[in-house]
């Protein structure tokens, strides 16, 4: 369950392009360029986490399932009080998953009627934006363990949140973002 990583990382990112850009009037599409290419790194870099939450599966399956979705909801909520340029980051941040598991799946089941099991499967793979995480996967990462599914492997899922959260707190001091509705 990496939304909370997502929507963090695409905070993150959208002051990295404030800092990238050096003054750029563009700085905020830098960031969701970044926003956008940080959803393969964080999928890639996934294999190290347990990443195996579901809210039917076993009792400490559902306490991470519904743990990450509350930090999620917590961290959204959290990022639009703060600055609604956040919003986009999270959402570019967030458009793989929503590219290829609702918008591909439903056009592909719709077309079978729904059939039970239809949703959990790959549908269009050539149209998938997470070929970019395939192919981190079977280049830098070819060859290394996968954890999915260890559950001691919570423990960097939750690391890793906080380093996140560390970074942001750090760049909304370092490189803060222009006050006003004007994105320059």
């Amino acid at each position: 369950m990496m939304i909370p990583a997502h929507a963090l990382a695409g905070i993150a990112c959208i002051h990295l392009g404030l800092m990238a850009s050096r003054g750029n009037k563009h700085w905020l599409w830098m960031g969701l360029v970044f926003a956008f290419l940080s959803h393969a790194v964080i999928d890639a870099l996934a294999i190290f986490t347990y990443h195996d939450s579901s809210p039917s599966g076993t009792p400490f399956s559902q306490f991470v399932f519904w743990f990450w979705i509350a930090t999620a909801i917590s961290v959204i909520y959290w990022a639009l009080q703060n600055d609604r340029r956040y919003g986009y980051g999270i959402l570019v941040a967030l458009s793989y998953d929503l590219w290829d598991h609702w918008i591909l799946r439903t056009i592909s089941c719709s077309q079978e009627g729904f059939p039970e099991g239809c949703m959990s499967l790959y549908a269009y793979e050539h149209l998938h934006l997470h070929q970019l995480e395939w192919f981190i996967l079977d280049s830098v990462f070819a060859g290394v363990e996968r954890h999915y599914g260890d559950e001691s492997f919570f423990i960097v899922e939750l690391l890793f949140a906080g380093l996140l959260c560390w970074a942001i707190s750090g760049l909304r001091r370092r490189a803060p973002l222009p006050v006003g509705d004007e994105e320059e």
